[in-house]
């Protein structure tokens, strides 16, 4: 006899032997096994766990234009006036826009990265930057594959065996699943639903200079998501070695401060958690934080 309590742990929100079709929910266009031309399938169908940041790779897709420097300097001057039939000596003062002021011009030039490697978590939390642009691959249009490549925080990596046991087992489970649907031919938009934030995936960020620069004074902190920050900070490092004169100006906040009476300089923070023993900084200090809330706070008991 049917009991759906020996198969389903859930309380549905139909009866479990309902098969009713929605008109708008049905499952007949979108891509799947049966339509498949075989372009449409993830690189990182791998079997990999991958553990803490390893694994995550960044790379320049595009610099900045050749002409930069010419085109901060005329903007710096455009209030005054530019003679276009008097000798060109346009990149006589292209720092001062980088050094503040009127900053609208660092919008002109767009860097683009791409990443791999990295989880959908990672990504939910990247594509929230309103002015920047992102091309990330389709758990929609594509399979992912019979072994998506996962990642595992480090802090569960380190967990005794049965705790890190667990996390395996489920995503198993979840893979299992996934693939089970998929050769079942229910489309890989539905089938989607079963894979781990986890999962890793690939994606291209574009940022006008301006945007990147302000981006990184945000997520560079230590005290944001460890998967976010690892990629910001491999972004950064592939720009500056790239173009050596932009390392003063991609800071995080915090290293933007002047210093104090006791430190070097000041906690820029924002958040709720205690800095202290999180953020390696000598700074990072709860009585030199710039902002601490009186509502609400995480702090070890």
């Amino acid at each position: 006899m049917y009991n759906p309590r020996v198969y389903y742990p859930y309380t549905g929100s139909r009866d479990w032997s309902d098969r009713s079709e929605t008109a708008l929910l049905r499952d007949v266009a979108f891509n799947r096994h049966s339509m498949n031309d075989g372009h449409h399938v993830s690189p990182a169908d791998n079997d990999t766990l991958q553990i803490g940041d390893d694994g995550i790779t960044v790379r320049i897709v595009q610099g900045l234009n050749p002409e930069f420097e010419k085109v901060l300097s005329k903007a710096t001057r455009a209030t005054i006036g530019i003679n276009l039939i008097g000798p060109d000596d346009d990149a006589r003062d292209w720092e001062e826009m980088l050094r503040g002021g009127l900053q609208t011009a660092l919008e002109s030039q767009v860097v683009v990265f791409e990443v791999s490697g990295v989880s959908r978590a990672c990504t939910h939390q990247i594509v929230r930057t309103r002015k920047a642009a992102f091309h990330q691959q389709s758990m929609r249009a594509s399979f992912y594959g019979n072994g998506p490549e996962l990642r595992m925080p480090e802090s569960v990596w380190r967990m005794p065996d049965e705790v890190r046991s667990l996390w395996v087992h489920a995503m198993e489970a979840c893979r299992k699943a996934y693939v089970a649907a998929c050769e079942a031919d229910v489309s890989y938009q539905d089938a989607r639903y079963i894979l781990p934030e986890g999962t890793t995936n690939y994606i291209m960020m574009e940022y006008p200079l301006r945007e990147f620069i302000n981006v990184y004074a945000y997520r560079g902190c230590s005290m944001f998501q460890w998967e976010i920050v690892t990629v910001m900070r491999m972004a950064r490092e592939l720009l500056v070695h790239k173009y050596e004169f932009l390392e003063p100006y991609i800071k995080i906040s915090c290293e933007k401060t002047p210093a104090n009476e006791t430190y070097e300089h000041t906690c820029t923070f924002q958040g709720w958690e205690s800095v202290e023993g999180q953020c390696p900084f000598s700074w990072a200090k709860e009585d030199n934080r710039a902002f601490r809330s009186d509502h609400h706070r995480i702090e070890r008991k």
